[in-house]
C-alpha cells in the first residue's frame, strides 16, 4: 500500500497562483544564458584558430585555460619564441576584447 503525497510550495497560501506568465520570465532567463555564455572560458578554446589565424591554428593548439592562464602547444621552439616575444601581447588583446567578461591573464605557450 502506497501513498502518494504532494508537495505544497513552500509560503503558498492557498490562493495565488503557482504559474508564471511567459512574459514576465523569459527576459530573466535569456538574461541568465547570455552571461553564462559570456563567462565560459572553455569557449576560449574552442575560438582559438579564429583568434590566432589559419597560418598559425595550424601550427598551435589551446590546449587549457584555468586562473585565467591560457596554455597552448606550438609545434617548434621557432614558433614558441616568435608567439612569446613577438605576438604574445596583440594576442592577448583581442582575447579580452573577444571575452571580457572573463579575467585574462596571460598566455603560456609550451612546445609539444
Amino acid at each position: 500500500m502506497s501513498k502518494s503525497y504532494s508537495r505544497t510550495p513552500r509560503h503558498y497560501d492557498g490562493t495565488q497562483l503557482t504559474t508564471h506568465c511567459i512574459n514576465d520570465v523569459l527576459p530573466a532567463v535569456l538574461s541568465k544564458i547570455g552571461e553564462a555564455y559570456h563567462q565560459r572560458p572553455d569557449l576560449i578554446l574552442a575560438m582559438w584558430p579564429e583568434i590566432i589565424g589559419p597560418k598559425l591554428a595550424a601550427m598551435t593548439q589551446a590546449v587549457s585555460f584555468a586562473d585565467g592562464i591560457l596554455v597552448v602547444k606550438v609545434k617548434n621552439s621557432t614558433l614558441h619564441s616568435l608567439l612569446s616575444q613577438n605576438d604574445k601581447p596583440r594576442i592577448l588583446n583581442q582575447l579580452r576584447q573577444k571575452f571580457p567578461q572573463v579575467e585574462i591573464k596571460t598566455i603560456s605557450f609550451r612546445i609539444g
